[in-house]
C-alpha cells in the first residue's frame, strides 16, 4: 500500500503534511497487521479492527484522521483497480469528545512580558533573547499565526509602514493577511537590527525556540504566570482569537485566524470557553 501512496500523491497536488499522514497511516495499518500491508488487507473488519486497537492510547479525533486517510487509500484502489468499495455505514466511526478551550488572559500574557526582561542570553544569531521572545510574543498575539508560520515569516512579509502582513500558512497553502500594533513594530525593529543577514524574522528551529519558551515560563513564574498542562506558546493564537471574538464576534475571530471555511473550527478549537456567550440564568424564585 505505500506504492498506493506514492500514486495518490502524483495525481493530486496534496501537502507534505498530507502525504505524511497517508505514509503513517500505512505504516501503522501494517504494524496491527503484522505485515507488510496490501490492498487485498482492506477489509471492512480489518479497518475496523484497525480504529479499534488505535483508540486505546489516541484520542478519537486522532484515531478517525487514521481512518480517514486509510478510506482515502481505499478510494483509490476501488476507482482505479476494482477493488471492493467500502459500506461506510459499516465503518467504526470514533466518538470524538470535544473538550473546553482555554487561552491565557491578558494578565498571563503581560506576565510573559514581565518574564522576557529576565531573559539575559546572547544567542548564536546574535539577537539577545529576551529581544527574541518580546517580538514573537507581540507578534504572536497580534496575528494569531501559527508557531510554525511565526517561525517562517521573512522581513520581506512585513510592511512596517502600513503596519500589515502577507504570509501564505503552512498548513493550508492559502494567502492570510493581518494588523500589527505599534509596540509590535518597534520590537522587531529592534530585533531587525540585532539581525542584518537574516531573511527570517525568528531564525531557529522549533527546538530552539521551544528551549527559549521553557525558560521564559519559568522566569514568567516569577510573577505569578501559570499555564495548563499542555498549553504551549500556540495558545497566543487561542487568546488572539479570543480577543477578536469579545470585541467583534466569531466570524471577525475566524477571518482574523485565516479560517475560511466558517467559524466552527474557531468556535471549537480556539476561543476560550468562557468567553463564549452560551447560558442563561432562570428567575428568581
Amino acid at each position: 500500500m505505500a506504492t498506493v501512496v506514492d500514486q495518490v500523491a502524483m495525481e493530486c497536488d496534496l501537502a507534505l503534511v498530507t502525504v505524511k499522514q497517508y505514509e503513517l497511516a500505512v505504516k501503522r495499518f501494517s504494524e496491527f497487521l503484522g505485515k507488510q500491508a496490501t490492498k487485498d488487507d482492506l477489509t471492512t473488519e480489518n479497518l475496523n479492527g484497525f480504529v479499534c486497537s488505535l483508540q486505546k492510547f489516541l484520542t478519537g479525533t486522532t484515531a478517525r484522521n487514521y481512518r480517514v486517510s486509510i478510506t482515502r487509500l481505499w478510494n483509490h484502489l476501488t476507482e482505479f483497480y476494482g477493488l471492493e468499495p467500502y459500506n461506510v455505514r459499516r465503518l467504526r466511526r470514533p466518538k470524538i469528545e470535544e473538550k473546553p478551550v482555554y487561552a491565557w488572559s491578558a494578565q498571563q500574557v503581560q506576565q510573559l512580558m514581565q518574564g522576557c526582561e529576565n531573559l539575559i542570553g546572547i544567542m548564536r544569531c546574535g539577537a539577545r533573547e529576551y529581544e527574541f521572545m518580546k517580538a514573537w510574543l507581540l507578534l504572536g498575539y497580534d496575528t494569531g499565526l501559527r508557531p510554525i508560520d511565526l517561525r517562517g515569516i521573512e522581513w520581506d512579509d512585513l510592511d512596517f509602514e502600513s503596519r500589515r502582513f502577507a504570509i501564505v500558512q503552512h498548513k493550508t497553502g492559502i494567502a492570510h493577511h493581518g494588523m500589527m500594533r505599534p509596540q509590535t513594530i518597534v520590537a522587531l525593529e529592534i530585533l531587525q537590527q540585532r539581525l542584518p543577514n537574516s531573511t527570517k524574522v525568528f531564525p531557529l528551529s522549533k527546538g530552539g525556540v521551544r528551549r527559549l519558551e521553557l525558560a521564559l515560563y519559568k522566569e514568567a513564574a516569577t510573577f505569578g504566570f501559570k499555564r495548563r498542562r499542555g498549553q504551549g506558546i500556540g495558545t497566543l493564537r487561542k487568546t488572539h482569537a479570543t480577543g477578536v471574538y469579545t470585541l467583534a464576534g466569531e466570524h471577525a475571530a475566524a477571518e482574523s485566524l485565516g479560517h475560511v471555511g466558517g467559524v466552527r473550527t474557531a468556535r471549537k478549537s480556539y476561543i476560550d470557553h468562557r468567553a463564549v456567550q452560551k447560558g442563561r440564568l432562570p428567575p428568581e424564585f
